[in-house]
């Protein structure tokens, strides 16, 4: 093969690097990643995308300079990732295996082909609708309204877990889901003696989450807003005070 044939494939190669799959924002391992890696002192970038097309099967694609190929075989086990990347260079088949750990936002591993193995790494793109982070929680408990922080984390395979901070009771987070944007989780409250449990069902909104929490005692409504943007809508009274009266809200301010 002539030399720059030979350089020709190379780049294509690590394009096909590039695009390594890392995924926090929406489930396992679904969602859009860029990668940069070098091979043989060569540098490229890539973007790829990962798409769910039923319970635990994927597709993806990658998009680079040279073009677009297919992923296929993208299986997620406990943090693992394996998938083979297909790409077609002037009707020449090239299939590339890939095998990296995913944790934390970040992917690494190695990819091998006919031309050896190489080295990856990618960094998941931040996504605005990830439910992963800090949330100040307004609870609406007439006369007043108390404000919580609710922590959600999520780990590679998707599943996520919730924990509740406040300055009454002990407080757990279980059975927490995200189906497209409702949140779903089950909170148990014990204060003294006594202890309750209730639901909440919202709909995420990009930094907001509006909805309402369940239990035998009626519905509360509850929204949050990610901690570092806007205050929740919902709250009409200062935390943890009484709402003020109609007369006091038309005085002058």
């Amino acid at each position: 093969m002539k030399p720059i044939g030979k350089m020709i494939i190379v780049s294509v190669v690590l394009a096909c690097v590039m695009l390594v799959p890392v995924v926090i924002a929406a489930e396992g391992v679904v969602g859009e990643w860029e990668f940069k890696s070098k091979f043989e002192g060569r540098s490229s970038e890539a973007t790829m995308t990962i798409k769910k097309i039923a319970e635990g099967k994927y597709e993806g694609t990658w998009s680079a300079q040279w073009g677009e190929s297919t992923l296929s075989d993208i299986v997620l086990d406990n943090g693992k990732l394996t998938f083979v990347q297909t790409s077609d260079f002037g009707g020449r088949e090239m299939k590339t295996t890939y095998e990296a750990k995913v944790e934390g936002g970040k992917l690494t591993g190695t990819g091998k082909g006919q031309f050896g193995e190489m080295k990856i790494d990618g960094t998941l793109q931040g996504d605005p609708n990830t439910i992963a982070g800090e949330w100040q929680l307004n609870v609406t408990v007439p006369p007043r309204e108390i404000v919580d922080k609710l922590t959600i984390t999520q780990d590679a395979n998707g599943v996520l877990e919730g924990q509740w901070t406040s300055q009454r009771g002990e407080n757990t987070i279980s059975n927490m889901k995200l189906d497209g944007n409702k949140l779903t989780f089950t909170r148990k409250s014990k204060t003294g003696e006594m202890e309750f449990e209730m639901t909440y069902e919202g709909t995420v909104e990009g930094d907001q989450i509006k909805g309402a929490f369940m239990s035998d005692f009626g519905e509360r409504e509850a929204n949050a807003a990610r901690i570092g943007a806007a205050k929740p809508e919902a709250g009409k009274a200062e935390p943890n005070k009484p709402a003020p009266s109609k007369a006091e809200s038309n005085k002058p301010k």
